[in-house]
C-alpha cells in the first residue's frame, strides 16, 4: 500500500493550511510535526485567541491592540487615525470615520457601512456598543447589528437600544412594553433570539424585532451585584450552550479617620459572580424563570469588558487560556481609565483584592474598549520586545 510522505508537502500549501487553523493547540501540534512543517508556518505564530482594545483619552483618540498573555506574538493591524475604534464584535471592530459608522474587519480591511443615528429626540448621542448576530461575511445578507446609543461623557451604560439589517438607512429604535427603558447594559444572543439586560435592576428582556419592543422577563440581576453602582459591569455571555450572566464589581473601602493615623485608602477589592439564566423544562420557552449559581465554567473562560460584545473561549482549543476563570479589567467608570488587566478563577473562593495581572501601556490615558477575537490569522515580523502599537 502507498503511503504519502507528508514532510514532503510543497511549503506553500502548508503555510497555506497553517494560517486556517482555528485554535492555538492546532497550531502547536503542526509546528510539532517535523522541522519542515515548522519552517513552513513561518517565524510567526498564529494567534485566534483574544486581544483587547484600548482607546486613547487624548483629543486624537488613537486606537491600539494588546495581546493580553501568552509567549506568541502578534502582527500589528494598523487603524487609520481618522477611523477611531468604538467597540467589538465577532472579530469586527465598530469604527467611526468622518462622522459616518461602519463595520471594519481590520486583518482583512473589509466593511460594511452602518445608518447614522438620527433621532430629533436624541440628538447628540453617540454610538456606546454593538452586538452582531452572525459574522456579516459567513452570513452575507442574514445579519443584524444590535447597538446601544448614549450621550457623551456619561456611563457606559446604554440610553437607546436599536437594531438595524444590511441595507438599512436607519436605526430601528426599542421600546420597552411602550415606555422608556432609561438604561441598557449587556446584550447575548441565544437560541436565534436577543437578551437585554434593562434599567436599574438589569432585569432581563427579550427582544422582539418585528414589534419592536422589549418583553421584560420577572427575573432581575440586582442580587448578583455585590456593590450596586460602584464600579460594576453586568454582561450576558453564551458559554457551552448555556446563557450566563456575569456581573463584575469593583468596591475600594477607606480606613476611618483617626487622629493618630490619616485617612488612607485601601486596595480595591474585586468582586465577581457568574449566574446561570434558567428557562421553563424542556427548552422551549423563551422567557427567563429564575437564576441558579455557578461554581465553574468547565473548560469556558469568559472575556468581559466595559464595552463591547462579550464571549467565551473553551481553554482546551487555546493553551494560554486559563479555564473556569473570567478575564476583565481593573477600570475606573468615573475617568474610563484602566491600571491592568485581572483573570479571577471562578473556583478560588478566598476574597480577591485588586491586583492587575498587566499594566497598560500609559495607564491612566487609555481606557479599555472590549475584547477582540481576530476572526483570521496574523502574523507578527516586529521585535519581541513590540507587544503593542498605536494607530
Amino acid at each position: 500500500m502507498w503511503e504519502r510522505d507528508w514532510a514532503s508537502l510543497e511549503r506553500g500549501l502548508l503555510h497555506d493550511v497553517f494560517t486556517r487553523l482555528p485554535a492555538d493547540a492546532d497550531a502547536a501540534s503542526f509546528r510539532h510535526v517535523c522541522r519542515g512543517w515548522r519552517t513552513a508556518a513561518g517565524p510567526g505564530a498564529l494567534v485566534p485567541g483574544p486581544w483587547f482594545v484600548l482607546q486613547s483619552s487624548a483629543a486624537d483618540g488613537h486606537g491600539a491592540f494588546v495581546r493580553p498573555a501568552g509567549r506568541r506574538r502578534v502582527k500589528p493591524v494598523r487603524l487609520d487615525a481618522a477611523k477611531a475604534p468604538v467597540c467589538a464584535s465577532r472579530g469586527w471592530l465598530a469604527v467611526e470615520d468622518g462622522g459616518s459608522l461602519l463595520l471594519r474587519e481590520p486583518i482583512s480591511r473589509a466593511e460594511f457601512p452602518l445608518p447614522d443615528f438620527e433621532d430629533p429626540e436624541y440628538q447628540d448621542y453617540q454610538l456606546s456598543d454593538i452586538f452582531l448576530s452572525d459574522d456579516p461575511l459567513d452570513a452575507p445578507g442574514r445579519w443584524v447589528a444590535f447597538a446601544f446609543f448614549k450621550m457623551k461623557h456619561v456611563t457606559y451604560a446604554g440610553h437607546v437600544l436599536a437594531f438595524c439589517r444590511p441595507g438599512d438607512g436607519e436605526w430601528a429604535r426599542f421600546d420597552l412594553d411602550g415606555q422608556y427603558a432609561g438604561f441598557y447594559w449587556g446584550l447575548e444572543f441565544f437560541r436565534g433570539r436577543a437578551y437585554v439586560l434593562v434599567g436599574i435592576s438589569c432585569r432581563i428582556a427579550v427582544c422582539d424585532v418585528d414589534a419592536r419592543t422589549l418583553v421584560a422577563s420577572s427575573v432581575t440581576l440586582e442580587h448578583v451585584m455585590e456593590w450596586p453602582w460602584r464600579d460594576a459591569q453586568v454582561h450576558l455571555v453564551e458559554c457551552g450552550g448555556d446563557l450566563l450572566a456575569a456581573a463584575v464589581s469593583h468596591y475600594e473601602d477607606r480606613m476611618p479617620p483617626s487622629c493618630c493615623a490619616r485617612r488612607r485608602r485601601q486596595p480595591r477589592t474585586v468582586g465577581v459572580r457568574v449566574v446561570k439564566v434558567e428557562f421553563a423544562a424542556g427548552g422551549g420557552g423563551a422567557m427567563p424563570v429564575a437564576l441558579s449559581d455557578v461554581e465553574g465554567t468547565g473548560d469556558y473562560a469568559l472575556f468581559v469588558a466595559p464595552r463591547g460584545h462579550a464571549f467565551a473561549l473553551p481553554a482546551s482549543g487555546f493553551p494560554a487560556v486559563r479555564p473556569s476563570c473570567v478575564y476583565h479589567f481593573d477600570t475606573n467608570m468615573t475617568t474610563k481609565s484602566a491600571s491592568g488587566m485581572i483573570i479571577t478563577d471562578l473556583l478560588d473562593h478566598t476574597p480577591h483584592q485588586h491586583r492587575p495581572l498587566r499594566k497598560l501601556p500609559l495607564a491612566g490615558k487609555w481606557h479599555p474598549l472590549s475584547w477582540f477575537r481576530p476572526r483570521c490569522p496574523s502574523f507578527d515580523t516586529t521585535p519581541a520586545r513590540r507587544r503593542w502599537f498605536f494607530a
